[in-house]
Protein backbone atom coordinates (compact mmCIF):
# COMPACT_ATOMS: atom_id res chain seq x y z
CA UNK A 1 0.00 0.00 0.00
CA UNK A 2 2.86 2.38 0.75
CA UNK A 3 4.29 1.76 -2.72
CA UNK A 4 0.91 2.54 -4.27
CA UNK A 5 0.67 5.76 -2.24
CA UNK A 6 4.13 6.85 -3.44
CA UNK A 7 3.20 6.06 -7.02
CA UNK A 8 -0.02 8.03 -6.69
CA UNK A 9 1.90 11.02 -5.32
CA UNK A 10 4.29 10.83 -8.29
CA UNK A 11 1.51 10.53 -10.84
CA UNK A 12 -0.29 13.54 -9.34
CA UNK A 13 2.60 15.74 -10.52
CA UNK A 14 2.94 14.16 -13.99
CA UNK A 15 1.07 15.71 -16.96
CA UNK A 16 -1.46 13.26 -18.41
CA UNK A 17 0.05 13.41 -21.91
CA UNK A 18 3.37 12.18 -20.52
CA UNK A 19 1.67 9.30 -18.74
CA UNK A 20 -0.12 8.33 -21.95
CA UNK A 21 3.13 8.59 -23.91
CA UNK A 22 4.85 6.30 -21.40
CA UNK A 23 2.04 3.72 -21.54
CA UNK A 24 2.02 3.72 -25.35
CA UNK A 25 5.80 3.41 -25.55
CA UNK A 26 6.01 0.56 -23.06
CA UNK A 27 3.15 -1.29 -24.75
CA UNK A 28 4.74 -0.89 -28.18
CA UNK A 29 8.15 -2.07 -26.97
CA UNK A 30 6.65 -5.14 -25.31
CA UNK A 31 4.57 -6.00 -28.36
CA UNK A 32 7.50 -5.64 -30.77
CA UNK A 33 9.76 -7.80 -28.61
CA UNK A 34 7.05 -10.49 -28.53
CA UNK A 35 6.45 -10.39 -32.29
CA UNK A 36 10.19 -10.40 -33.03
CA UNK A 37 10.55 -13.75 -31.26
CA UNK A 38 8.64 -15.39 -34.12
CA UNK A 39 8.82 -12.92 -37.05
CA UNK A 40 12.03 -11.10 -38.09
CA UNK A 41 11.36 -7.37 -37.78
CA UNK A 42 14.81 -5.80 -38.03
CA UNK A 43 14.73 -5.85 -41.82
CA UNK A 44 11.74 -3.50 -41.82
CA UNK A 45 14.02 -0.63 -40.89
CA UNK A 46 15.95 0.22 -44.01
CA UNK A 47 18.16 3.12 -44.91
CA UNK A 48 19.37 3.60 -48.44
CA UNK A 49 18.48 6.94 -50.00
CA UNK A 50 20.72 9.19 -47.90
CA UNK A 51 24.29 10.26 -48.54
CA UNK A 52 26.77 12.31 -46.54
CA UNK A 53 26.66 15.89 -47.78
CA UNK A 54 29.89 17.40 -49.08
CA UNK A 55 29.53 20.22 -46.53
CA UNK A 56 28.46 18.00 -43.61
CA UNK A 57 29.24 19.95 -40.41
CA UNK A 58 31.94 19.09 -37.91
CA UNK A 59 31.61 19.45 -34.16
CA UNK A 60 32.19 22.87 -32.66
CA UNK A 61 33.65 21.17 -29.58
CA UNK A 62 37.03 19.47 -29.04
CA UNK A 63 37.23 15.70 -29.39
CA UNK A 64 37.25 13.57 -26.24
CA UNK A 65 40.37 11.49 -26.76
CA UNK A 66 40.58 10.94 -23.00
CA UNK A 67 37.73 8.40 -23.24
CA UNK A 68 40.23 5.87 -24.65
CA UNK A 69 42.88 4.49 -22.29
CA UNK A 70 46.21 5.74 -23.62
CA UNK A 71 48.45 2.94 -24.92
CA UNK A 72 46.04 0.11 -24.01
CA UNK A 73 46.09 -2.95 -26.25
CA UNK A 74 43.51 -4.04 -27.19
CA UNK A 75 41.77 -0.67 -27.37
CA UNK A 76 39.94 0.15 -24.14
CA UNK A 77 37.32 2.78 -23.39
CA UNK A 78 37.01 4.39 -19.96
CA UNK A 79 33.79 5.84 -18.54
CA UNK A 80 31.84 5.91 -15.26
CA UNK A 81 34.83 4.54 -13.40
CA UNK A 82 34.81 1.37 -15.55
CA UNK A 83 36.78 0.12 -18.54
CA UNK A 84 35.53 -1.79 -21.56
CA UNK A 85 37.40 -3.41 -24.42
CA UNK A 86 36.38 -1.89 -27.74
CA UNK A 87 38.35 -4.05 -30.16
CA UNK A 88 35.85 -6.00 -32.35
CA UNK A 89 34.14 -8.27 -31.82
CA UNK A 90 32.77 -6.10 -29.01
CA UNK A 91 30.52 -7.50 -26.30
CA UNK A 92 27.60 -5.11 -26.82
CA UNK A 93 25.30 -6.94 -24.40
CA UNK A 94 27.59 -6.97 -21.33
CA UNK A 95 25.47 -9.36 -19.32
CA UNK A 96 27.34 -8.51 -16.13
CA UNK A 97 26.45 -4.83 -16.56
CA UNK A 98 22.79 -5.25 -17.43
CA UNK A 99 21.73 -5.30 -13.78
CA UNK A 100 24.82 -4.04 -11.94
CA UNK A 101 25.68 -1.08 -14.18
CA UNK A 102 22.87 -0.32 -16.67
CA UNK A 103 24.11 3.23 -17.25
CA UNK A 104 27.55 1.87 -18.20
CA UNK A 105 25.92 -0.45 -20.76
CA UNK A 106 24.01 2.51 -22.16
CA UNK A 107 27.18 4.63 -22.25
CA UNK A 108 29.01 1.94 -24.19
CA UNK A 109 26.37 2.39 -26.90
CA UNK A 110 26.76 6.20 -26.86
CA UNK A 111 30.07 5.50 -28.64
CA UNK A 112 31.49 8.90 -27.71
CA UNK A 113 34.75 7.01 -27.12
CA UNK A 114 35.10 6.68 -30.91
CA UNK A 115 36.60 10.17 -30.87
CA UNK A 116 39.78 8.75 -29.31
CA UNK A 117 40.34 5.96 -31.87
CA UNK A 118 42.33 6.02 -35.08
CA UNK A 119 40.52 5.78 -38.42
CA UNK A 120 40.83 2.02 -38.84
CA UNK A 121 39.67 1.23 -35.31
CA UNK A 122 36.75 3.64 -35.64
CA UNK A 123 35.58 1.99 -38.85
CA UNK A 124 35.87 -1.51 -37.37
CA UNK A 125 33.82 -0.54 -34.30
CA UNK A 126 31.04 1.07 -36.34
CA UNK A 127 30.93 -1.93 -38.68
CA UNK A 128 30.75 -4.24 -35.67
CA UNK A 129 27.83 -2.31 -34.15
CA UNK A 130 25.91 -2.25 -37.45
CA UNK A 131 26.38 -5.97 -37.94
CA UNK A 132 25.63 -7.18 -34.45
CA UNK A 133 23.22 -4.73 -32.75
CA UNK A 134 19.78 -5.02 -34.30
CA UNK A 135 16.44 -3.69 -33.04
CA UNK A 136 13.54 -5.55 -31.45
CA UNK A 137 15.51 -8.25 -29.68
CA UNK A 138 14.99 -8.75 -25.93
CA UNK A 139 15.77 -5.51 -24.10
CA UNK A 140 16.52 -3.62 -27.34
CA UNK A 141 15.13 -0.35 -25.94
CA UNK A 142 17.34 -0.44 -22.85
CA UNK A 143 20.70 -0.29 -24.64
CA UNK A 144 21.60 -0.26 -28.35
CA UNK A 145 18.23 0.98 -29.58
CA UNK A 146 17.45 3.15 -26.61
CA UNK A 147 16.36 6.51 -28.06
CA UNK A 148 18.69 8.50 -25.81
CA UNK A 149 21.73 6.37 -26.67
CA UNK A 150 20.78 6.39 -30.35
CA UNK A 151 20.56 10.20 -30.35
CA UNK A 152 24.07 10.56 -28.96
CA UNK A 153 25.60 7.84 -31.15
CA UNK A 154 24.21 9.14 -34.45
CA UNK A 155 25.63 12.63 -33.86
CA UNK A 156 29.04 11.17 -32.95
CA UNK A 157 29.04 9.08 -36.14
CA UNK A 158 28.04 12.01 -38.35
CA UNK A 159 30.64 14.30 -36.82
CA UNK A 160 33.39 11.71 -37.18
CA UNK A 161 32.44 10.82 -40.76
CA UNK A 162 32.58 14.52 -41.67
CA UNK A 163 35.93 15.04 -39.95
CA UNK A 164 37.60 11.90 -41.39
CA UNK A 165 35.87 11.43 -44.76
CA UNK A 166 39.05 11.95 -46.79
CA UNK A 167 40.68 9.06 -44.91
CA UNK A 168 37.77 6.61 -44.82
CA UNK A 169 36.70 4.18 -47.54
CA UNK A 170 33.67 5.41 -49.53
CA UNK A 171 31.98 2.01 -49.13
CA UNK A 172 32.29 2.22 -45.34
CA UNK A 173 30.92 5.77 -45.29
CA UNK A 174 27.94 4.69 -47.40
CA UNK A 175 27.17 1.79 -45.05
CA UNK A 176 27.48 3.97 -41.95
CA UNK A 177 25.16 6.58 -43.50
CA UNK A 178 22.56 3.89 -44.30
CA UNK A 179 22.64 2.84 -40.65
CA UNK A 180 22.32 6.44 -39.43
CA UNK A 181 19.32 6.93 -41.70
CA UNK A 182 17.79 3.74 -40.32
CA UNK A 183 18.40 4.82 -36.74
CA UNK A 184 16.91 8.28 -37.25
CA UNK A 185 13.83 6.76 -38.88
CA UNK A 186 13.49 4.61 -35.75
CA UNK A 187 13.95 7.68 -33.55
CA UNK A 188 11.09 9.59 -35.18
CA UNK A 189 8.79 6.75 -34.08
CA UNK A 190 10.27 6.51 -30.59
CA UNK A 191 10.80 10.08 -29.43
CA UNK A 192 11.07 10.44 -25.65
CA UNK A 193 7.92 12.48 -25.22
CA UNK A 194 7.18 10.49 -22.08
CA UNK A 195 10.23 11.97 -20.31
CA UNK A 196 10.90 15.17 -22.27
CA UNK A 197 13.57 17.19 -20.41
CA UNK A 198 17.18 16.78 -21.51
CA UNK A 199 16.32 13.45 -23.21
CA UNK A 200 13.92 14.97 -25.72
CA UNK A 201 16.35 17.78 -26.51
CA UNK A 202 18.99 15.15 -27.35
CA UNK A 203 16.47 13.54 -29.72
CA UNK A 204 15.90 16.93 -31.36
CA UNK A 205 19.64 17.54 -31.71
CA UNK A 206 20.10 14.20 -33.50
CA UNK A 207 17.29 14.89 -35.98
CA UNK A 208 18.57 18.39 -36.73
CA UNK A 209 22.11 17.14 -37.24
CA UNK A 210 20.83 14.39 -39.55
CA UNK A 211 18.80 16.91 -41.55
CA UNK A 212 21.89 19.06 -42.04
CA UNK A 213 24.55 16.35 -42.58
CA UNK A 214 22.62 13.95 -44.84
CA UNK A 215 20.88 14.29 -48.18
CA UNK A 216 17.92 11.96 -48.38
CA UNK A 217 14.18 11.51 -48.37
CA UNK A 218 13.88 11.88 -44.59
CA UNK A 219 15.94 15.03 -44.06
CA UNK A 220 13.20 17.62 -44.48
CA UNK A 221 10.82 15.59 -42.29
CA UNK A 222 13.44 15.25 -39.56
CA UNK A 223 13.89 19.01 -39.54
CA UNK A 224 10.14 19.71 -39.37
CA UNK A 225 9.68 17.36 -36.44
CA UNK A 226 12.74 18.69 -34.63
CA UNK A 227 11.97 22.38 -35.09
CA UNK A 228 8.40 21.97 -33.83
CA UNK A 229 9.57 20.13 -30.72
CA UNK A 230 12.44 22.54 -30.16
CA UNK A 231 10.20 25.61 -30.03
CA UNK A 232 7.84 23.84 -27.61
CA UNK A 233 10.61 22.64 -25.34
CA UNK A 234 12.57 25.90 -25.18
CA UNK A 235 9.51 27.58 -23.70
CA UNK A 236 9.01 24.77 -21.20
CA UNK A 237 12.58 23.89 -20.29
CA UNK A 238 14.47 27.20 -20.11
CA UNK A 239 13.45 29.10 -16.99
CA UNK A 240 13.22 32.88 -16.82
CA UNK A 241 16.65 33.14 -15.15
CA UNK A 242 18.25 30.94 -17.84
CA UNK A 243 18.62 27.73 -15.86
CA UNK A 244 17.42 24.42 -17.28
CA UNK A 245 14.18 23.28 -15.67
CA UNK A 246 15.65 20.12 -14.11
CA UNK A 247 17.80 22.38 -11.87
CA UNK A 248 20.94 20.27 -12.13
CA UNK A 249 23.92 22.51 -13.03
CA UNK A 250 25.64 19.53 -14.70
CA UNK A 251 22.63 18.80 -16.91
CA UNK A 252 22.28 22.52 -17.58
CA UNK A 253 25.78 22.45 -19.11
CA UNK A 254 24.84 19.40 -21.19
CA UNK A 255 21.62 20.96 -22.47
CA UNK A 256 23.40 24.22 -23.25
CA UNK A 257 26.01 22.32 -25.26
CA UNK A 258 23.23 20.50 -27.12
CA UNK A 259 21.55 23.80 -27.99
CA UNK A 260 24.87 25.12 -29.31
CA UNK A 261 24.95 22.05 -31.59
CA UNK A 262 21.37 22.76 -32.68
CA UNK A 263 22.15 26.38 -33.53
CA UNK A 264 25.26 25.24 -35.39
CA UNK A 265 23.22 23.13 -37.85
CA UNK A 266 19.97 25.12 -38.07
CA UNK A 267 19.45 27.28 -41.16
CA UNK A 268 18.97 31.03 -40.67
CA UNK A 269 15.45 31.84 -39.58
CA UNK A 270 13.08 32.29 -36.65
CA UNK A 271 13.86 28.93 -35.03
CA UNK A 272 17.59 29.56 -34.99
CA UNK A 273 17.09 33.06 -33.58
CA UNK A 274 14.91 31.62 -30.83
CA UNK A 275 17.60 29.07 -29.98
CA UNK A 276 20.29 31.76 -29.91
CA UNK A 277 18.24 33.88 -27.49
CA UNK A 278 17.86 30.87 -25.20
CA UNK A 279 21.59 30.18 -25.45
CA UNK A 280 22.37 33.77 -24.43
CA UNK A 281 20.14 33.46 -21.37
CA UNK A 282 21.49 30.04 -20.40
CA UNK A 283 25.10 31.15 -20.89
CA UNK A 284 24.70 33.79 -18.21
CA UNK A 285 23.37 31.17 -15.79
CA UNK A 286 26.24 28.86 -16.76
CA UNK A 287 28.80 31.54 -15.92
CA UNK A 288 27.12 32.30 -12.60
CA UNK A 289 26.95 28.62 -11.55
CA UNK A 290 30.56 27.73 -12.40
CA UNK A 291 32.99 27.43 -9.49
CA UNK A 292 36.32 29.30 -9.58
CA UNK A 293 38.06 25.99 -10.36
CA UNK A 294 36.14 25.89 -13.66
CA UNK A 295 33.90 23.00 -12.63
CA UNK A 296 30.14 22.82 -12.32
CA UNK A 297 28.14 22.82 -9.12
CA UNK A 298 27.16 19.30 -8.01
CA UNK A 299 23.61 20.08 -6.88
CA UNK A 300 21.21 17.42 -8.17
CA UNK A 301 22.37 14.54 -10.35
CA UNK A 302 25.39 14.78 -12.59
CA UNK A 303 29.11 15.15 -12.08
CA UNK A 304 32.11 17.29 -12.86
CA UNK A 305 32.60 15.42 -16.14
CA UNK A 306 29.02 14.49 -17.02
CA UNK A 307 29.25 16.75 -20.06
CA UNK A 308 31.71 19.15 -21.61
CA UNK A 309 33.29 21.61 -19.20
CA UNK A 310 31.70 25.04 -18.76
CA UNK A 311 34.73 26.58 -20.46
CA UNK A 312 34.31 24.32 -23.50
CA UNK A 313 30.59 25.10 -23.71
CA UNK A 314 31.18 28.84 -23.40
CA UNK A 315 33.96 28.66 -26.01
CA UNK A 316 31.49 27.02 -28.39
CA UNK A 317 29.03 29.84 -27.71
CA UNK A 318 31.73 32.42 -28.36
CA UNK A 319 32.27 30.91 -31.80
CA UNK A 320 28.55 31.34 -32.49
CA UNK A 321 27.98 34.70 -30.83
CA UNK A 322 31.41 36.35 -30.71
CA UNK A 323 31.24 36.86 -26.94
CA UNK A 324 29.93 35.26 -23.75
CA UNK A 325 28.67 36.77 -20.49
CA UNK A 326 30.92 36.95 -17.45
CA UNK A 327 29.96 35.71 -14.01
CA UNK A 328 28.28 38.39 -11.90
CA UNK A 329 29.50 39.30 -8.39
CA UNK A 330 25.98 38.75 -7.03
CA UNK A 331 23.70 36.50 -9.05
CA UNK A 332 20.12 35.85 -7.88
CA UNK A 333 18.67 33.14 -10.13
CA UNK A 334 15.35 33.32 -8.37
CA UNK A 335 13.25 31.45 -10.94
CA UNK A 336 15.30 28.29 -10.32
CA UNK A 337 16.19 29.06 -6.70
CA UNK A 338 19.98 29.49 -6.91
CA UNK A 339 21.77 32.45 -5.35
CA UNK A 340 25.48 33.02 -5.96
CA UNK A 341 28.06 35.49 -4.74
CA UNK A 342 31.58 35.72 -6.13
CA UNK A 343 34.54 37.85 -5.10
CA UNK A 344 37.71 36.98 -6.98
CA UNK A 345 38.31 33.29 -6.25
CA UNK A 346 35.86 33.17 -3.32
CA UNK A 347 32.47 31.72 -4.24
CA UNK A 348 29.22 30.72 -2.51
CA UNK A 349 26.16 29.06 -4.03
CA UNK A 350 22.91 28.64 -2.07
CA UNK A 351 19.87 26.68 -3.18
CA UNK A 352 16.48 28.01 -2.10
CA UNK A 353 13.97 26.70 -4.60
CA UNK A 354 12.29 23.56 -5.89
CA UNK A 355 14.32 20.37 -5.70
CA UNK A 356 13.85 19.80 -9.43
CA UNK A 357 11.29 20.06 -12.19
CA UNK A 358 7.93 19.14 -10.70
CA UNK A 359 6.91 17.02 -13.69
CA UNK A 360 10.40 15.50 -14.12
CA UNK A 361 12.13 15.22 -10.70
CA UNK A 362 14.33 12.29 -11.76
CA UNK A 363 17.57 14.18 -11.08
CA UNK A 364 16.39 15.96 -7.92
CA UNK A 365 18.03 15.57 -4.51
CA UNK A 366 16.97 16.56 -0.97
CA UNK A 367 18.98 19.79 -1.03
CA UNK A 368 16.62 22.65 -0.19
CA UNK A 369 18.50 25.41 1.73
CA UNK A 370 21.85 23.67 1.15
CA UNK A 371 25.00 25.39 -0.13
CA UNK A 372 28.46 24.93 -1.63
CA UNK A 373 31.44 27.08 -0.62
CA UNK A 374 34.70 27.56 -2.51
CA UNK A 375 37.06 30.07 -0.84
CA UNK A 376 40.30 30.94 -2.60
CA UNK A 377 39.46 28.71 -5.56
CA UNK A 378 39.47 25.57 -3.34
CA UNK A 379 36.27 23.64 -2.76
CA UNK A 380 35.74 23.36 1.01
CA UNK A 381 32.03 22.69 1.62
CA UNK A 382 30.88 20.44 -1.19
CA UNK A 383 27.65 18.89 -2.37
CA UNK A 384 27.80 15.10 -2.10
CA UNK A 385 27.39 14.53 -5.85
CA UNK A 386 26.12 11.30 -7.41
CA UNK A 387 27.70 7.85 -7.60
CA UNK A 388 25.17 5.90 -9.67
CA UNK A 389 21.69 5.87 -11.16
CA UNK A 390 20.89 2.27 -10.22
CA UNK A 391 18.32 1.90 -7.44
CA UNK A 392 19.95 0.80 -4.20
CA UNK A 393 21.65 2.05 -1.03
CA UNK A 394 24.15 4.35 -2.77
CA UNK A 395 21.43 5.93 -4.91
CA UNK A 396 19.26 6.44 -1.83
CA UNK A 397 22.17 7.93 0.08
CA UNK A 398 23.13 10.41 -2.65
CA UNK A 399 19.58 11.72 -2.98
CA UNK A 400 18.94 11.87 0.77
CA UNK A 401 18.80 15.10 2.77
CA UNK A 402 21.40 13.62 5.15
CA UNK A 403 23.95 13.80 2.29
CA UNK A 404 23.48 17.56 1.80
CA UNK A 405 24.60 20.71 3.56
CA UNK A 406 21.29 21.49 5.19
CA UNK A 407 19.19 20.45 8.22
CA UNK A 408 17.53 17.12 8.96
CA UNK A 409 14.77 16.39 11.47
CA UNK A 410 14.92 12.84 12.83
CA UNK A 411 17.20 12.02 9.89
CA UNK A 412 14.21 12.27 7.53
CA UNK A 413 14.25 13.38 3.91
CA UNK A 414 12.70 16.55 2.58
CA UNK A 415 10.94 14.52 -0.13
CA UNK A 416 9.81 10.93 -0.61
CA UNK A 417 12.54 9.52 -2.84
CA UNK A 418 12.05 5.98 -4.11
CA UNK A 419 13.31 3.79 -6.91
CA UNK A 420 16.16 5.23 -8.95
CA UNK A 421 14.44 8.39 -10.18
CA UNK A 422 11.03 8.76 -8.61
CA UNK A 423 9.75 11.21 -6.03
CA UNK A 424 6.45 11.03 -4.15
CA UNK A 425 5.57 13.97 -1.96
CA UNK A 426 7.98 16.86 -2.31
CA UNK A 427 8.38 20.10 -0.29
CA UNK A 428 7.16 23.57 -0.96
CA UNK A 429 10.22 25.81 -0.70
CA UNK A 430 9.68 29.50 0.04
CA UNK A 431 12.09 32.38 -0.51
CA UNK A 432 10.89 34.56 2.35
CA UNK A 433 13.30 37.43 1.78
CA UNK A 434 16.36 38.30 -0.26
CA UNK A 435 18.44 41.45 0.01
CA UNK A 436 21.71 42.02 -1.86
CA UNK A 437 24.33 43.78 0.27
CA UNK A 438 27.42 44.89 -1.61
CA UNK A 439 29.17 41.73 -2.78
CA UNK A 440 26.93 39.53 -0.67
CA UNK A 441 23.32 39.03 0.39
CA UNK A 442 20.95 38.26 3.24
CA UNK A 443 18.53 35.46 2.39
CA UNK A 444 15.84 33.72 4.42
CA UNK A 445 14.08 30.62 3.15
CA UNK A 446 11.92 27.82 4.51
CA UNK A 447 10.39 24.52 3.45
CA UNK A 448 7.72 22.13 4.69
CA UNK A 449 9.43 18.88 3.69
CA UNK A 450 9.32 17.56 7.26
CA UNK A 451 5.70 18.58 7.89
CA UNK A 452 4.55 14.97 7.52
CA UNK A 453 6.41 14.15 10.77
CA UNK A 454 4.68 14.42 14.18
CA UNK A 455 4.26 18.06 15.14
CA UNK A 456 4.59 19.22 11.51
CA UNK A 457 8.11 20.72 11.81
CA UNK A 458 9.11 23.53 9.43
CA UNK A 459 12.75 24.35 8.68
CA UNK A 460 13.74 27.99 8.25
CA UNK A 461 17.31 29.07 7.39
CA UNK A 462 18.86 32.53 7.20
CA UNK A 463 22.10 33.30 5.34
CA UNK A 464 24.03 36.50 5.92
CA UNK A 465 26.81 35.99 3.45
CA UNK A 466 29.66 37.29 1.41
CA UNK A 467 31.81 35.01 -0.71
CA UNK A 468 34.35 34.66 2.13
CA UNK A 469 32.10 34.70 5.23
CA UNK A 470 28.82 32.86 5.79
CA UNK A 471 26.68 33.22 8.92
CA UNK A 472 23.86 30.67 9.00
CA UNK A 473 20.97 30.70 11.48
CA UNK A 474 18.65 27.68 11.54
CA UNK A 475 15.30 27.24 13.22
CA UNK A 476 12.85 24.36 13.30
CA UNK A 477 9.40 25.26 14.51
CA UNK A 478 6.92 22.57 15.53
CA UNK A 479 7.94 18.98 15.90
CA UNK A 480 7.74 16.68 18.89
CA UNK A 481 11.22 16.24 20.23
CA UNK A 482 12.86 14.83 17.12
CA UNK A 483 16.65 15.37 16.90
CA UNK A 484 17.58 18.34 14.69
CA UNK A 485 21.00 18.33 13.00
CA UNK A 486 22.85 20.42 10.41
CA UNK A 487 25.51 18.87 8.20
CA UNK A 488 28.55 20.18 6.34
CA UNK A 489 30.31 17.86 3.88
CA UNK A 490 33.96 18.75 3.36
CA UNK A 491 36.12 18.21 0.30
CA UNK A 492 38.54 15.25 0.71
CA UNK A 493 41.52 17.64 0.62
CA UNK A 494 40.28 19.52 3.70
CA UNK A 495 41.88 18.74 7.06
CA UNK A 496 40.13 19.59 10.34
CA UNK A 497 41.79 20.86 13.50
CA UNK A 498 39.34 21.20 16.38
CA UNK A 499 39.57 24.22 18.67
CA UNK A 500 37.29 25.69 21.34
CA UNK A 501 34.00 26.70 19.77
CA UNK A 502 34.74 25.20 16.37
CA UNK A 503 37.56 24.11 14.08
CA UNK A 504 40.08 25.32 11.52
CA UNK A 505 39.66 23.88 8.03
CA UNK A 506 42.72 23.75 5.79
CA UNK A 507 43.15 22.86 2.13
CA UNK A 508 46.46 23.75 0.50
CA UNK A 509 47.19 27.41 1.28
CA UNK A 510 43.54 28.16 2.15
CA UNK A 511 42.42 28.24 5.78
CA UNK A 512 38.91 28.79 7.09
CA UNK A 513 37.37 28.93 10.56
CA UNK A 514 34.18 27.09 11.51
CA UNK A 515 32.43 28.39 14.63
CA UNK A 516 29.31 27.23 16.47
CA UNK A 517 27.91 27.32 19.99
CA UNK A 518 26.29 23.90 19.45
CA UNK A 519 28.01 20.55 20.02
CA UNK A 520 29.30 18.92 16.84
CA UNK A 521 30.92 15.69 15.74
CA UNK A 522 33.03 14.70 12.76
CA UNK A 523 32.07 11.57 10.86
CA UNK A 524 33.41 9.70 7.87
CA UNK A 525 31.50 10.28 4.65
CA UNK A 526 31.69 9.90 0.88
CA UNK A 527 32.02 12.42 -1.93
CA UNK A 528 31.00 11.43 -5.46
CA UNK A 529 32.30 14.08 -7.89
CA UNK A 530 31.48 11.89 -10.91
CA UNK A 531 29.36 8.87 -11.66
CA UNK A 532 31.30 5.77 -10.60
CA UNK A 533 33.90 7.80 -8.66
CA UNK A 534 34.01 7.79 -4.84
CA UNK A 535 36.31 9.51 -2.35
CA UNK A 536 36.37 9.18 1.42
CA UNK A 537 35.99 12.49 3.23
CA UNK A 538 34.67 14.08 6.44
CA UNK A 539 31.36 15.58 7.47
CA UNK A 540 30.67 17.97 10.36
CA UNK A 541 27.37 17.15 12.12
CA UNK A 542 26.00 19.92 14.34
CA UNK A 543 23.47 18.90 17.00
CA UNK A 544 20.82 21.58 17.57
CA UNK A 545 18.79 19.58 20.09
CA UNK A 546 15.19 18.39 20.04
CA UNK A 547 12.50 19.98 17.89
CA UNK A 548 11.45 22.72 18.17
CA UNK A 549 15.09 23.83 18.06
CA UNK A 550 17.46 26.45 16.73
CA UNK A 551 21.17 26.84 16.15
CA UNK A 552 23.77 28.69 14.13
CA UNK A 553 27.26 28.49 12.69
CA UNK A 554 29.76 30.68 10.88
CA UNK A 555 32.28 29.83 8.16
CA UNK A 556 34.96 32.41 7.39
CA UNK A 557 38.08 32.40 5.30
CA UNK A 558 41.16 33.29 7.35
CA UNK A 559 43.73 35.67 5.89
Amino acid sequence: MDRLRLLAASVAHTPPRRLLARLRLRAKQSALESVARVVPLAGRLRGGSARLRDDAPRSVFPERAQLIVDGASPATARFLGLEAGVEPPIDWTRGAWRESAPLALLTLHFMEWLEGLDDGALARCIEDWIERVRPYGPGYARAGWNSYALSIRCVVWMQQLAARRSRLAPAFIARAVRSIEEQLQFLTRNLETDLRGNHLLRNVRALLWGARALDGDGASRWRRIAEKLLIEELGAQVLADGLHCERSPAYHAQVLGDLVDCAHVLPPGDTRERVLRSIDLMARAQADLTHPDGGVSLFGDGGLHLSRTPAQVLDGIARLRGDVPRARPVAPLDASGFFAVRDGTDYLLVKCGRLGDDALPAHAHGDALAFEWTPGGRRVVVDAGTFEYRAGPLREQARSTRAHNTVTVAGADQAEFYGAFRVGRRPEVALESYEPRGVGFVLTGSHDGFARLPGSPIHRRRFEATASRIAVADGVTGGRGQPVEARLLLHPDVTIAREPGGAVLTTGPIRARFETASPFTIERASWWPDLGVAHETSRIVIAYGAAPASGAFVLERIG
